[in-house]
């Protein structure tokens, strides 16, 4: 039912991201290296950005166009969202979702970004693209 919503408000299919225009192929990989060589195989390299038709105001008038983070794996799914908000500037209050190869990431309690990134890695890069988005809340 939310995906369709979601279709019909042209929230999917938003899957280019600055980030890899930005950087070459040759450059994402080195920059996961760096991650993977000074803090472990725990954190991964997680790529968060706006999706193109989201009215979403942020706080920080001089946002990037991306976000860069290297972020703990387990981490739940509802720490990563409060994460994101607060680094991305975006208001406590603002209702959005996370999706990752447009499909809608569920916050389940048990979930994890390990889980999430295991299922939605880029296998050339092995960042995790993610897309935010607000939409309206009713009752």
């Amino acid at each position: 039912m939310l995906q369709k919503k979601l279709n019909l408000m042209g929230l999917v299919n938003d899957d280019l991201f600055e980030y890899s225009k930005i950087f070459n192929l040759e450059e994402r990989k080195r920059k996961y290296e760096n991650v993977i060589k000074h803090t472990g195989d725990q954190r991964i390299l997680v790529v968060l950005e706006k999706h193109k038709k989201a009215s979403i105001k942020n706080q920080n008038l001089k946002q990037a166009q991306y976000q860069l983070f290297a972020i703990n794996k387990s981490k739940t799914l509802v720490e990563f969202m409060e994460y994101v908000k607060q680094n991305a500037g975006i208001d406590v209050s603002t209702s959005i979702f996370l999706y990752c190869n447009n499909q809608i990431l569920m916050m389940k309690a048990e979930m994890t970004v390990g889980n999430i990134y295991d299922q939605f890695k880029n296998k050339e890069d092995q960042h995790l693209y993610i897309k935010y988005a607000n939409f309206e809340t009713f009752g």
